[in-house]
């Protein structure tokens, strides 16, 4: 298995002025599963290829396994990427694309054969070799295209939104094949997607990209509840942020005094108080308990999404419709800030 590192990595291209990718540091462990998560434009898929060789670095590092590689070329890094609109070969059948890669390495015909075969019934395509990709849906194409980078068995496996072209049901499929090849080849995964759903349910930790910088790398459940910033708490869905003074447990906010949990690792002072939607509990509790309005009330089948408001204020929270109780907008109910869900931002 194969580590990746990255180090002080940056690229201009010819003729800008701003960087598309800039002081980017990573590590990735051996067979570790990361994904690039990132609005559109902020460098995801350029760090990628520059893992691949298929861009230069302007400055820093690559190394894999502790050896830098910047000057080695994509043919011989042993890394494949697979992109998200397949780039299938339509004069070839699904066989022989799968194969393309192993024919170019010179490897032996019954070899060829029987990889090819192997890797087509691992991704669930046995008895479609003969098939032309033109009588394809999507899905099968992005699992030939996936079957053609493993089967020749790389190092280091780099996915372009692979699961972008698909729908939903078809997007549920590949990820569940994705998590079945990575955890039987143990290859080392990165993948780009811009879906933060995408990169929750696949990766083992998610490195967020903001304007060509890393701006947060860890597992994805601290996305939720330990965001480093506002900007990337609003990123994972929660709006839910207000601004307050510290002094030791209390935070006085223009909602009310908050009690938070002691050991958090902010300093007394000027703070952003923060909680997720699911946190807020619609009852009345011995502590961080407010009087709040309902604006507006959403029934979305298996919960039901509600926005609150008290002064300024305006919240969203949401609770299972089955405990919902009978309150509609324009009423006012009691809502709890559990102390222990609460995460403070140093301002």
């Amino acid at each position: 298995m194969t580590s990746i590192t990255l180090k002080n990595i940056a690229k201009v291209y010819e003729g800008c002025k701003v960087a598309s990718v800039e002081d980017f540091n990573l590590e990735i462990g051996p067979g570790e599963l990361v994904a690039f998560l990132g609005p559109s434009g902020c460098g995801k898929t350029t760090t990628l290829k520059m893992i691949a060789g298929l861009h230069s670095v302007t400055d820093g590092d690559v190394l894999f396994n502790g050896v830098r590689v910047n000057d080695v070329k994509p043919e011989k890094r042993e890394v494949v990427m697979v992109y998200q609109n397949y780039l299938l070969f339509p004069y070839m059948n699904v066989a022989e694309n799968v194969g393309f890669g192993l024919r170019m390495r010179k490897v032996p015909k019954p070899e060829i054969d029987r990889r090819v075969d192997e890797i087509l019934k691992l991704v669930k395509l046995d008895g479609f070799g003969s098939r032309s990709p033109a009588q394809l849906s999507g899905g099968q194409k992005q699992r030939v295209a996936l079957a053609r980078a493993l089967v020749i068995r790389p190092k280091i496996l780099l996915l372009d939104e692979p699961l972008a072209n698909l729908d939903a049901h078809l997007r549920d499929e590949m990820r569940d094949l994705i998590l079945s090849i990575h955890k039987k080849f143990e290859v080392t995964t990165v993948f780009v997607t811009h879906d933060q759903e995408e990169a929750v349910l696949l990766a083992d930790r998610i490195a967020l990209i903001f304007d060509g910088k890393l701006v947060q790398y860890s597992p994805s459940k601290d996305f939720y509840e330990r965001p480093a910033s506002e900007r990337i708490a609003r990123f994972f869905g929660n709006g839910n942020i207000i601004g307050g003074i510290k002094k030791g447990t209390s935070v006085s906010t223009a909602l009310g005094e908050c009690t938070v949990m002691p050991g958090l690792e902010v300093a007394d002072g000027p703070v952003s108080l923060l909680i997720r939607p699911e946190s807020i509990r619609l009852e009345r509790s011995g502590v961080n308990s407010f009087l709040m309005k309902i604006q507006k009330k959403i029934y979305m089948g298996t919960y039901t999404r509600y926005t609150i408001q008290s002064g300024d204020e305006e919240w969203n929270t949401t609770g299972e419709s089955n405990d919902a109780p009978g309150y509609e907008a324009g009423d006012k109910a009691w809502f709890t800030l559990p102390p222990e869900k609460i995460w403070l931002i140093k301002r």
